[in-house]
């Protein structure tokens, strides 16, 4: 009896022991993850039949309630819109329109929240204690200084974790937050980064972005019966054509000879953007594109000069390609009919072609070795865009779990070429489910 009380007790004391160790992760979260709320201050809308005043409500996630009425319709989208204003050089919303996040720090301002974090707390993290998030606004890119109250936030926040945990941080994104992670630590000092980031975790990264990010803005992502409604709130998110295939003579990139919005008498590529916006009447979007464009965080790609890891899904059909029935109208309001749409020429997580996944692993490694820092790849066969956050995702969840307390991945997941994973024929695109 005396030999069972004492190895419950090493087991009670191992099991704590192994709680206490686990290393801090602050996280990132992808597009459209963070839940935005307004406030109407003598909002100015452009129709009169919007309510001008408010208390704080929820923005975003929209629920069908907040589009009950056409009229509904209208007014959320006058108060969920946010442009890049030329003359002031910065991104605004409405006039009256006040936006943010909440509970930062926390996982109660994210969607989906509770679904991320149980694996983590079954592993034995505890939220708020060496397990967090940071929300921000997505809707705009990390151009202008439209992210750097965001950036302060955040950097307090990974200070304050070490200064608890006597640890540095595992900063992890997903999706669209490995742009916005890569944009703070270039913000922030060596000898900062240094002392405060274990490893930069980008897990389904968009660095050279995606010819979906363009078929959003042409005519809605998603199928013919959702994508109106998306082509409308793409249209007043900023951060989706800083999301277009980035323009490059490497690899990595996509020359200007590359086709992807196909209409009968004219096809674009990445070097028609402008054309492109104006052809749809969107010359509204062209000043915050040519902004988002020349913005050095994914422009010069700059390495993070810190310990990286990236994972990544691969081996599956991505949409590349987008041909249109009819030439484009000038007229904002007039929404495109729905393309056919052919898989890209190599494949990818099926949002995200490999080319652009792989930007990093080839455009970082000098910089990196010169710095002192590693740079891990790891690709998954046929996992989803932004799956690896879960534990039912496959493997890769697993894996990052175990890097962080071992420091250990498994040694048969290189990264591939993009030429060893060419699907056989482009075919029509399929379209599962992302997490964001």
């Amino acid at each position: 009896p005396m030999a069972n009380r004492v190895l419950v007790c090493a087991a009670v004391l191992a099991f704590a022991a192994l709680t206490l160790a686990r290393p801090p992760v602050v996280f990132v979260p992808g597009l459209t993850e963070s839940q935005l709320l307004y406030k109407l201050d003598d909002f100015k809308s452009s129709y009169p039949f919007c309510q001008n005043h408010s208390s704080w409500k929820v923005l975003w996630p929209i629920t069908n309630a907040d589009v009950d009425t056409i009229e509904d319709l209208l007014c959320w989208l006058d108060r969920y819109a946010i442009f890049y204003n030329d003359k002031a050089g910065s991104y605004m919303t409405l006039p009256g329109v006040n936006t943010t996040t909440f509970d930062f720090g926390g996982w109660l301002g994210l969607q989906g929240g509770h679904q991320i974090t149980k694996g983590w707390v079954a592993a034995g993290w505890t939220v708020g204690k060496d397990l967090f998030a940071a929300p921000y606004d997505w809707r705009v890119p990390t151009a202008a200084g439209a992210q750097d109250a965001y950036y302060n936030d955040l950097r307090i926040l990974i200070e304050n974790v070490v200064q608890k945990t006597g640890q540095k941080v595992y900063f992890l994104a997903v999706s669209l937050g490995p742009q916005i992670a890569l944009g703070f630590l270039h913000r922030m000092t060596p000898a900062w980064k240094d002392a405060h980031i274990a490893w930069f975790i980008a897990e389904s990264p968009v660095w050279s972005g995606t010819p979906v990010a363009a078929w959003t803005i042409v005519s809605g992502f998603g199928d013919a019966n959702s994508s109106g409604f998306n082509r409308q709130v793409s249209l007043r998110t900023d951060s989706i054509p800083w999301l277009f295939p980035r323009a490059g003579t490497t690899n990595t990139t996509w020359g200007a000879g590359e086709k992807f919005i196909v209409t009968p008498s004219r096809s674009y590529g990445s070097a028609d953007y402008v054309e492109l916006l104006q052809d749809l009447g969107l010359d509204f979007l062209v000043p915050g594109f040519v902004r988002s464009e020349i913005e050095p965080d994914l422009s010069t790609f700059a390495a993070p000069d810190v310990n990286t890891l990236v994972t990544y899904g691969y081996g599956l059909g991505t949409p590349g390609t987008f041909t249109y029935p009819q030439d484009f109208v000038r007229n904002a309001s007039m929404t495109p009919p729905y393309p056919t749409v052919a898989n890209t020429s190599e494949t990818g997580d099926v949002y995200v072609p490999l080319r652009s996944t792989l930007r990093a692993f080839y455009e970082w490694p000098s910089a990196l070795q010169a710095a002192g820092k590693k740079l891990i790849y790891q690709g998954y066969p046929g996992q989803i865009h932004a799956y690896c956050l879960l534990p039912e995702g496959g493997p890769c969840f697993q894996d990052v779990l175990n890097f962080i307390v071992n420091g250990t991945l498994p040694v048969d997941r290189p990264a591939p070429s993009r030429s060893e994973y060419l699907p056989e024929h482009a075919h029509l695109a399929p379209l599962p489910a992302a997490r964001n």
